[in-house]
């Protein structure tokens, strides 16, 4: 356990979100720094990704690449029956939606 300042405006919404969901303080702190997190690391893809773009020779580099891995996925399984039920399909679908509104 740690103790972290914060002003008391910042406390009162804090208490008021986790009186309101009916869990800790510290959970709510966990899920806001658990998106912050993850709405970084997304910022940082899209801007590698116009990095990538904004340099021509990278891009098609990068576009040829995709290309030939697509061609690789023909594995010859079109005819295997899925991995997941069509019932475990729709909640992992409702699971990730959860996650990325989040």
């Amino acid at each position: 356990m740690a103790t972290v300042r914060v002003d008391k405006k910042l406390h009162d919404t804090l208490r008021d979100l986790a009186k309101s969901e009916h869990r800790p303080i510290g959970d709510v702190i966990g899920d806001a720094v658990a998106k912050y997190e993850k709405d970084k690391f997304w910022k940082g893809v899209h801007e590698d990704y116009a990095r990538l773009r904004a340099d021509p020779v990278a891009w098609k580099e990068y576009q040829d690449e995709v290309a030939l891995w697509d061609s690789l996925s023909n594995d010859g399984l079109e005819n295997e029956d899925p991995y997941y039920s069509p019932e475990e399909e729709e909640a992992i679908r409702a699971e990730i939606a959860r996650t990325q509104d989040g």
